[in-house]
């Protein structure tokens, strides 16, 4: 069964629908309800089951590179499970990688400005 995408012409969302017949579907904007769409080409995608996208995260390959005291590292993990349940996380999960990404960012520029031996600081 294919997913379609199809792109608002009204708020401009994409929205994915599995279609069991297509002579029997009306697309729609899942997110503003508007029937003004238009189908994507977009590229081939299976829909995998629950169980199946589990066993992908466990794969140890996956797991080896993983240091859980690298912040980076433990970014790149998360995005890649991201990536794999999509919206199924919901939005909550994407402002937790937000933030997420805004501290490591900081924490980053805090290291460098230390590196660089706290220049413009005032010593007492």
């Amino acid at each position: 069964m294919p997913i379609f995408e199809y792109l608002c012409l009204e708020c401009r969302k994409i929205s994915e629908h599995l279609v069991f017949r297509e002579e029997d579907f009306e697309p729609y904007c899942r997110g503003c309800g508007s029937r003004k769409v238009k189908k994507l080409v977009s590229r081939v995608r299976v829909k995998l089951s629950l169980d199946t996208r589990l066993e992908r995260l466990a794969d140890p390959a996956l797991l080896s590179g993983i240091d859980e005291e690298d912040p980076k590292s433990m970014m790149q993990f998360m995005e890649k499970m991201g990536a794999e349940f999509g919206e199924e996380l919901g939005d909550e999960f994407d402002e937790v990688m937000e933030g997420a990404r805004e501290e490591m960012e900081s924490e980053l520029s805090g290291e460098k400005k230390e590196e660089a031996g706290g220049l413009g600081e005032d010593e007492d």
